[in-house]
């Protein structure tokens, strides 16, 4: 493996592994544990996490993004050339991460116009786990 494979292989596990695993321990414990909270101390705690937390989705998303994208143009696409059945799933693994990365900008963001997506955050972030499992 040449160093920049390996070096696009750490920059692509690495915020996948943080991300995805935040998610999961979001929809598992941390959301749950913070229903027990009366509201104002749960969106006073929910606040400081997404300040901090947004900053770190945008590094993944970032991350993620260029070095799939340049994993796959540089490495997988040619050995895997002509191949329909990789390129298929390929196609839905990207559509999936998109979902994830919306969902994710969505949910520790700041838009008034979503949100309701961070209201019902208990939903939200269940599709995306769903889909980074």
């Amino acid at each position: 493996m040449t160093p920049l494979a390996t070096l696009l292989r750490v920059l692509h596990i690495v915020p996948a592994v943080v991300a995805g695993g935040a998610t999961i321990f979001a929809w598992i414990a941390l959301l749950p544990a913070l229903q027990t909270l009366p509201e104002a101390e749960r969106l006073r705690v929910k606040d400081a996490i997404d300040r901090r937390w947004r900053v770190v989705v945008m590094a993944c998303v970032t991350l993620l993004f260029v070095s799939g994208i340049a994993n796959f143009v540089l490495y997988q696409a040619p050995v895997h050339k002509g191949q329909s059945l990789y390129h298929a799933l390929f196609g839905v693994k990207f559509v999936a991460a998109l979902i994830v990365f919306f969902l994710a900008s969505a949910l520790s963001g700041r838009s008034a116009a979503l949100a309701s997506m961070r209201a019902n955050s208990r939903l939200w972030v269940g599709v995306a786990a769903a889909l980074v499992i």
